[in-house]
């Protein structure tokens, strides 16, 4: 199953052209495999077999991202694995990996409070021997569901970026933008002032950069 990528800054080539961007939900990376062979051989897993965070599969109860599993299959499960089924677009697509964000309202930089209640909300899909769902499709077919939430759409240009970075949004994190070119999806990410600010409290000298 297919890790997500890191994520790259934005830079200066990334100002003029479209993007779609997205709420970036602070928390940490869960990913799901989507079978075709399992989800017509057992329609009680909906063709979801394979788990994990960023880093790890999640393999049994005693992970603590265990949890993430169990909302997704209640929350996402079903209406995946119908769209997946039935939509044109995943026609011939025998894998699709479903990536989205384990959080809690506590949650920061990937530190969580586990005797809080948490929740998976999903941001990308990639298609095996393919590529990421461009970011206008992924919203168009999936939009009905609990997805990252589209903030805007447009050039990207320094009025957005400095929106971002003041956090007019009040937004948790930040955003990721994505755009599509030469037929391949492109990513650059946007952190707040105030987040970063909070992880150089919290770290100090140590703090990664933003």
């Amino acid at each position: 199953m297919k890790s997500y990528h890191s994520i790259p800054k934005y830079g200066e080539d990334h100002f003029g052209k479209h993007i779609f961007a997205f709420d970036k939900i602070d928390g940490s990376n869960f990913r799901a495999e989507w079978d075709r062979k399992l989800s017509k051989k057992s329609r009680f897993t909906n063709g979801f077999a394979k788990f994990g965070t960023r880093g790890e599969m999640i393999k049994n109860t005693r992970n603590p991202f265990y949890e993430g599993v169990e909302i997704f299959k209640r929350k996402y499960g079903f209406a995946l694995n119908e769209i997946f089924r039935t939509h044109k677009r995943f026609q011939n697509i025998d894998k699709i990996t479903v990536y989205g964000e384990f959080f809690g309202e506590k949650s920061f930089a990937g530190i969580h409070r586990w005797e809080e209640e948490h929740d998976v909300r999903i941001f990308d899909i990639f298609l095996y021997k393919k590529d990421y769902l461009p970011p206008a499709e992924f919203i168009r077919i999936f939009e009905n569901l609990d997805i990252c939430k589209p903030l805007f759409q447009g050039p990207f240009s320094e009025e957005y970026l400095n929106m971002i970075r003041k956090n007019v949004f009040g937004l948790s994190e930040g955003v990721v933008c994505k755009g599509t070119e030469d037929q391949k999806v492109f990513m650059f990410k946007i952190k707040t002032d105030a987040w970063i600010r909070k992880v150089k409290d919290m770290y100090g000298e140590k703090a990664p950069e933003y």
